[in-house]
Order: structure tokens, then C-alpha cells, then sequence
């Protein structure tokens, strides 16, 4: 037996397996119509009077990349069925996409995702441990310096990117060759698609989230007490920042009050340049304004960047007047911030990320649309 069909049985019996586990369901198989059918078989299901037509694709691979493809050619060519791909392991990535597109999915573990809105239809499983998931080949796009390429390409989605151009970028400044890795870790992920050789987003919102599920915030956290509340706090720390020309910038809470006030907060944190956490700087700040390190009860965190971008895009906001982070920056750090930290992060992305983020999804749509 051939690999191919010796594949096509395995999907068969794992798909058949999902199904039969639901009561009183009925499944026979049935082989593809032609040699240019797409489909590598089909199944029907029937419970009662109520019956699925399942269009199975089976792959011993799927990527992200070829996951879009996929559902294009599904969804144009399963009129009448339910489009299911099937492959030994479908990744967190491959899950989302396929999801998203209305294409089904099963793995080798059981891990799926079937659905039809009418007759209604739902089964879905997660968690189920089967094969490693594939080593990824390029660059991790969210380490601190590749994450600069993200951080310039998410601040402006709309834009098509060469790489040079994006190397030399005032807030990325690496080297080329590191774009060249990112560029082809997000076209392999399905986040981007290169275009008459330029670069553009194909999923801001996707990329996002995951560098914001891999975020792990700043390198270093003082936590202080000054007297008064947060807002006192940040007024003495800017005051301390002025005095010695040290570069700031009010982060998570503190930044998303001012750039969606609906966000409130009892906690202040502040971005410092490095040589703000010498100790001779530190000792004047504690002289000067009282601040104290304490284990409990802090009202201000003195944030160390893990990257000096995480100062791009910072912007003047509130009253008075202050530095704060990007939207972006401030959505990545309310993401991981306990408490309301996820409320306030989307306020921030509904009022600063959003119109651009669905503006983009919406032309990659018609894009998909016109070919």
C-alpha cells in the first residue's frame, strides 16, 4: 500500500471514529468522483432524518502557508458538503486559520473541529496529545530584535515592506539577513504575504495575539511606594526622570488610562532608559521623593525595557502632559497585567489598533475575492 492511500484509510478511520461516537449516528464512506476531484473521499453521516456530507482533504502535512490555500480551493469547491482537512498533526496556527475560513479539521490524535450551520452541527475536541508538533524553520519572529520587524509592520499595517527598507527602519536597525528570517517566519506562519516583492500583513490581528501570548514584558521590575496615590507616584518619578534628562515613557495601566480613559488603575509603571537603574540615580530618587522598594503594597513598578523599542511610537497623552508607550506597546503589557489587565488591553485596541487591523483583513478578503 502507497503512502497516499494508506493515508486516506487513516483519515477515514480517525474521521469515521469522531462521528460513530455520537448517538445514533450512522457513517459509510464513499469514494471520490472523479480523478480531478479534490477531495480524497467522502463521508456520510445520518442521525434520524438529519444528514452531513462530508468532503475529506487528506494531507500528511499542513503549514499555516498552505493552510490558506487549502481553504480557498475548499471553500470554492465543496458546495453542497462540509470541507474537512485531515492531517497527522494540525498545529495551534493550522487550527486557528482553518477555523476561521469555515474549513473543518481532524488530526491523528482526535484533536478536530467540525461544524455545520444548517442542518447545526458542532463537535470539538482539544488537548488530545498525538505527535510532536514540527520545529519551525525560520526565525522566532517575537524575540527582542526580531520583534522590532513586527513592532514597525504592526504600527503600520497597511504598508508593503522591502526588506532593506525595513532593516534600516529607525525603530528596527538589524541586520537584513535577520529580516530576511523574520519575513519568512511570518509568511510561513500565514501572518504576512510577500507581493510584487514586498512584504504586507496578512493577519495583523492573528500576529498580535501571538506575540502577545509569548510577551514576556520588561527584563527588570522595581517595585516602590511613594506617598500618595499612582497618580502622585508618576508626577515624582517624571520629575526625577526631568532632572536627570532620563528617557521614559508611563507604561500598561498608567499609558492606558490616557489613551482610553474608561481604563482605571490604582498601580503606576514607568519605562526607564538603562542607566536609570544605577544605584547613584536610584538612591536620589529615594532621597528626593521617598521612594521606598517594598515587597508589598507598591504604587509605582520602574520598568527596565527588554528592548529599547519598546520606547517606539511613544506619544505625549493626558493631563498633564506625559510620555506614554504606543498603543501597541501598552496593549502588549495590559495583555499580561493581572486584575483587569485583558478589559483595559482591548479598550486600548478598539479606540488605537482596530480600524486599521480590520481594514487590512477586509482587503485581504477582496483580494481573495478578485482572483
Amino acid at each position: 500500500m502507497n503512502d497516499e492511500r494508506k493515508l486516506i484509510r487513516e483519515a477515514e478511520q480517525v474521521i469515521r471514529g469522531v462521528l460513530v461516537a455520537l448517538p445514533g449516528m450512522r457513517v459509510r464512506s464513499h469514494p471520490k468522483r472523479s480523478a480531478q476531484d479534490w477531495a480524497h473521499f467522502y463521508l456520510e453521516a445520518q442521525s434520524g432524518r438529519t444528514r452531513f456530507r462530508f468532503s475529506i482533504d487528506a494531507k500528511s502535512r499542513v503549514t499555516p502557508q498552505t493552510a490558506l490555500s487549502v481553504c480557498e480551493r475548499l471553500r470554492q469547491r465543496s458546495a453542497g458538503t462540509i470541507p474537512v482537512v485531515y492531517a497527522p498533526v494540525v498545529s495551534p496556527r493550522v487550527a486557528e486559520i482553518l477555523r476561521a475560513c469555515e474549513v473543518g479539521y481532524v488530526d491523528r490524535a482526535g484533536n478536530c473541529w467540525l461544524r455545520s450551520p444548517d442542518p447545526f452541527l458542532l463537535i470539538e475536541r482539544q488537548g488530545r496529545y498525538g505527535e510532536p508538533q514540527p520545529t519551525p524553520t525560520a526565525a522566532d519572529p517575537f524575540s527582542p530584535k526580531s520583534s522590532r520587524v513586527v513592532r514597525a509592520m504592526l504600527s503600520r499595517p497597511m504598508d508593503g515592506w522591502q526588506v532593506r527598507q525595513l532593516a534600516a527602519h529607525p525603530d528596527v536597525q538589524v541586520a537584513a539577513g535577520l529580516v530576511v528570517k523574520v519575513k519568512r517566519a511570518l509568511i510561513e506562519q500565514g501572518y504576512a504575504v510577500e507581493r510584487e516583492r514586498k512584504l504586507y500583513l496578512r493577519d495583523p490581528i492573528g500576529l498580535l495575539n501571538a506575540w502577545a501570548a509569548k510577551y514576556s514584558g520588561p527584563a527588570e521590575q522595581i517595585p516602590l511606594y511613594l506617598r500618595g496615590d499612582a497618580e502622585a507616584a508618576e508626577y515624582f518619578v517624571v520629575q526625577w526622570c526631568r532632572e536627570n534628562a532620563i528617557s521614559y515613557a508611563l507604561g500598561a495601566f498608567s499609558a492606558g488610562w490616557r489613551l482610553a480613559p474608561e481604563v482605571r488603575y490604582n498601580v503606576a509603571a514607568v519605562y526607564l532608559e538603562d542607566r536609570s537603574f544605577d544605584q547613584e540615580l536610584q538612591d536620589q530618587l529615594a532621597a528626593k521623593y521617598g521612594a521606598t522598594r517594598v515587597d508589598t503594597g507598591a504604587n509605582m513598578y520602574l520598568w527596565r525595557p527588554f528592548d529599547r523599542s519598546v520606547f517606539a511610537g511613544s506619544i505625549v497623552a493626558g493631563k498633564p502632559a506625559l510620555s506614554v508607550t504606543s498603543a501597541l506597546q501598552t496593549y502588549l503589557d495590559l495583555k499580561r497585567s493581572a486584575g483587569r489587565g485583558e478589559d483595559a488591553a482591548n479598550a486600548v485596541f478598539e479606540k488605537h489598533l482596530a480600524a486599521d487591523f480590520r481594514a487590512v483583513a477586509l482587503r485581504e478578503v477582496r483580494r481573495r475575492a478578485d482572483v
